[in-house]
C-alpha cells in the first residue's frame, strides 16, 4: 500500500470515527441535542411498572433516585419521563410548586388510582422510564440554559403535567446506568 493510499485510509477512518462520535450518531434526539452543547452526556434511568386492580387500593409514590455503584459524571441537566403504557387513572412528574421556591428535580412522583363500583372492576396501570441526563463540559456560556429550557417545557415528558395526589413520604430507589433495554 502506497503512502498516498495509506493516508486516504487514515483520513477515511478518522472521518468515520468523528461521525460516530458526533451528535448525529446518537439515537436519542435529546441526547443528540445535548451533545451539541456539551462534551459528554451520561444517561441513567429508572423503570416504573405499577398496576392497581382493585378499587381504593391506590399506589401513590414519590421517589428520589440514588445513583450506585458509582456516582453520575457531570451535573444533572434534564429528567425526562418516557411513557410506555398508561391505562385508567394515573399521573407522573414533578410536584407542582405550592410555595415560591425552586423545585427539586431529583424528587418526582407517580400515582396509579382505581375507582369504581363492584360491577366496574377495570384496572389502572402505568409503565414508564424516567431518564436522567447528566452533562459535562459546556461548549458555550449559554449551554446550561438549554437544560433549564428543556426541563421547564409544559409537557408530561418534562414532568410538568402531574395530576392527582402526591405522597409526602419520599422513597429512595436505585437508578440504572445507561439506557433502558429496547423491546
Amino acid at each position: 500500500m502506497s503512502n498516498f493510499h495509506r493516508g486516504l485510509a487514515i483520513l477515511a477512518f478518522s472521518s468515520l470515527a468523528a461521525f460516530a462520535a458526533s451528535p448525529a450518531a446518537a439515537a436519542d434526539p435529546d441526547e443528540a441535542e445535548l451533545l451539541t452543547h456539551f462534551d459528554k452526556v451520561d444517561v441513567w434511568h429508572f423503570p416504573v411498572d405499577t398496576t392497581v386492580r382493585y378499587n381504593d387500593q391506590d399506589a401513590i409514590v414519590s421517589r428520589e433516585l440514588v445513583f450506585k455503584p458509582e456516582a453520575p459524571k457531570g451535573e444533572l441537566c434534564y429528567v425526562r419521563f418516557d411513557l410506555l403504557r398508561g391505562d385508567g387513572d394515573y399521573g407522573y412528574g414533578f410536584k407542582p410548586a405550592t410555595a415560591p421556591g425552586e423545585r427539586k428535580n431529583t424528587i418526582w412522583g407517580t400515582n396509579v388510582l382505581k375507582r369504581g363500583t363492584v360491577l366496574d372492576q377495570y384496572y389502572s396501570t402505568l409503565k414508564l422510564n424516567v431518564v436522567y441526563f447528566f452533562v459535562e463540559g459546556p461548549k458555550s456560556a449559554t449551554a446550561k440554559e438549554i437544560c433549564a429550557t428543556k426541563q421547564a417545557a409544559p409537557t408530561a415528558q418534562a414532568g410538568n403535567a402531574y395530576k392527582g395526589p402526591w405522597a409526602d413520604l419520599v422513597t429512595r430507589v436505585r437508578a440504572v446506568h445507561g439506557w433502558p433495554a429496547q423491546k
